[in-house]
């Protein structure tokens, strides 16, 4: 039973582990010869006459096999839906696992087994004749020696599955490691990445001259290292609770330095999810706006004492507000205040570069009618008249990103803090305005690089899981029609082969062209894996994605390919019915497709209905 165990899990390594898929089935075909090998040994075995504790380790041991057999299973699944990558995961790191428990079990059983015989041994050495003794020992030495080898091969197959673990463990790190060094942003922001549990794994030259600690001093750390103590528990709840749940968290953080100094970041906290769809890794781009908040705060801190002293300390106040002008004139952000009437009092430089508005043209107008976009006039002016009367509104206080307009006509997006003062018994607001177009289009590229196929451009499996979930929930609250196609190239290695895997990927690329413009645009295009793409057909029934499946089959069979002259591809169409969850729809399609392919290849299978048999 142990040898059949252990080459069952070589086996199962061996599929994995290949290309090729007439070795493929060899290894699964030894997979089954194994499983029924072990069977026929446990059936035996039971014949035999047992001790009360060896009952109980075999009934261990049949529940052992009965948890090890789904994960083979998962791990059979995944191969025959191409997904070798997740197959080899699910082997390591579940089914592996689960095999050594119950060859633990094994050898606890054939532990017995031994001990019982030294037993015997002794029972016959006090009544048998020297000869018998020796034939007696002579069984017990080969069975012991028998014992030795599977001791020895257990502990070598352990040590290479430890080596395999840690190998593909390495490899996997590397290529995550890899993947966040190509999305790095540019020198002026601050950046810095960690892991699941906010350890620092990585950060950049601006967050060690900002922070005032050394790469040493930072990694492995977690950002507790700088709290200021400025915010409540609450706010750090809310930080970890947003990004934890895979969302973007952006909002405005005080730091400590290493010499106690405090600074400000406006910061964007990115998760990067793993195929299980939980955070892996977190990405933040942080901008310092410590010169900015202290601009606000004397704006806000001093505005109530110079309606006060203004018959007294008229000096006072020309200073102060000499300086402040200063401080707005220095600012790279647009610093722009607006009375009660929505009209500008005032316009700093950078206010003039960032909307094409000269300070003269602008002090004294309507705010709004300049640089609000026209279809968001009406909502902006009425929130304004709420916050001239109550000097309260859903903005103040907090950083928005808004759409603005420029001089010359074009939008652009904006980050907007607001603040309310109230002068002379009337509220102005004061906002600092940062134009966000970069941060914006940065963070754009970032959740396309998250939900695209980076070779075809079509969303990839992580985006068609969402989508198909939530067709699945309309389909089922309209009962409306839903059907799904899986197809791959036929042969697809070959091509690789014979024309090597650049002219490979250029088929992929041609392909999901092709098959683009040959859908609608409420149908969805993904690349599943590999050479196989899925496609969603949202309102239609089997029939007419089966339709669409023998068109796409033609045009693909009847189109030069450049790089590979002519390709075929097989295709599985099914249909969702009420009850159905996204794996039971994602099975019968990929089940239709594997008949396609056993069928010949280059054709069309439909998966039957509840009411039709298989």
């Amino acid at each position: 039973m142990q040898f059949a165990a252990r080459d069952r899990s070589f086996a199962l390594f061996a599929a994995v582990h290949t290309d090729d898929p007439f070795l493929l089935d060899s290894a699964m075909r030894r997979f089954d010869e194994q499983g029924a090998a072990f069977g026929r040994a446990r059936e035996a075995l039971l014949g035999l006459p047992l001790t009360k504790r060896e009952r109980a380790l075999l009934e261990i041991q049949r529940e052992q096999t009965r948890r090890t057999i789904p994960e083979h299973q998962r791990v059979i699944d995944l191969l025959q839906a191409g997904h070798r990558h997740e197959a080899e995961i699910v082997l390591v790191e579940r089914a592996v696992p689960a095999q050594d428990k119950m060859i633990l079990t094994l050898t606890a059983l054939l532990d017995d087994a031994v001990a019982r015989t030294k037993a015997h041994v002794e029972d016959l050495r006090r009544v048998q004749d020297p000869a018998g003794l020796f034939f007696v020992v002579l069984g017990l030495a080969g069975l012991l020696l028998t014992w030795g080898i599977f001791v020895s091969v257990s502990r070598r197959t352990e040590d290479l599955i430890r080596r395999l673990v840690g190998a593909t463990e390495r490899l996997r790190a590397s290529n995550i490691d890899l993947k966040f060094q190509k999305q790095a942003l540019d020198a002026h922001n601050i950046v810095s990445v960690t892991d699941a549990q906010g350890r620092i794994t990585a950060v950049n030259d601006r967050f060690c001259e900002k922070s005032q600690y050394s790469r040493q001093e930072l990694l492995g750390q977690t950002h507790r290292i700088l709290k200021s103590g400025r915010h409540p528990p609450e706010f750090y709840e809310d930080m970890w609770r947003t990004i934890s749940a895979g969302k973007v968290w952006h909002g405005e953080l005080c730091n400590r330095r290493k010499d106690g100094a405090l600074y400000w970041m406006s910061s964007t906290i990115l998760p990067f999810l793993g195929e299980d769809g939980l955070p892996r890794r977190y990405v933040a781009v942080r901008t310092d706006i410590t010169a900015i908040k202290e601009a606000q705060q004397v704006l806000e801190n001093s505005q109530e004492r110079l309606e006060q002293l203004v018959a007294t300390r008229t000096a006072e106040l020309a200073a102060r507000e000499q300086v402040l002008r200063s401080l707005t004139d220095a600012a790279q952000d647009a610093v722009i205040m607006i009375d009660a009437s929505a009209a500008v009092t005032h316009w700093n430089p950078a206010a003039e570069r960032m909307f094409g508005y000269s300070a003269a043209e602008m002090l004294g107008k309507d705010l709004h009618m300049f640089i609000v976009p026209e279809r968001y006039l009406a909502q902006y002016q009425a929130g304004f008249a709420h916050f001239a009367r109550t000097g309260e509104g859903p903005a103040i206080g907090r950083t928005l990103t808004l759409r603005a307009k420029h001089r010359d006509g074009r939008e652009f997006p904006v980050d907007i803090s607001l603040s309310a003062v109230r002068l002379h018994g009337a509220w102005n607001a004061v906002g600092i305005v940062r134009d966000a177009t970069d941060r914006v289009q940065t963070e754009e590229r970032l959740r396309q690089l998250a939900t695209t196929d980076t070779l075809t451009g079509m969303c990839n499996r992580r985006r068609f899981d969402e989508v198909l979930a939530n067709e699945i929930q309309r389909a089922a609250r309209y009962s409306s029609a839903l059907s799904l196609i899986l197809f791959d190239i036929d042969h697809f290695k070959r091509i690789n082969d014979a024309f090597g895997h650049a002219a490979g990927d250029q088929v992929l690329v041609q392909l999901a062209v092709t098959v683009g413009k040959a859908i609608r645009s409420t149908e969805l295009l993904a690349r599943w894996g590999g050479e196989e793409f899925a496609i969603l057909l949202p309102g239609s029934d089997r029939n007419a994605a089966r339709i669409l499946a023998e068109k796409l089959r033609l045009r693909v069979e009847n189109q030069v390919f450049p790089d590979a002259s002519h390709i075929t591809c097989s295709f599985g169409v099914a249909e969702w019915v009420p009850g159905d969850r996204a794996e039971d729809l994602l099975r019968k399609a990929d089940d239709a497709l594997y008949r396609a392919k056993a069928n010949g290849r280059n054709r069309v299978e439909i998966a039957p209905s509840r009411a039709e048999p298989a």
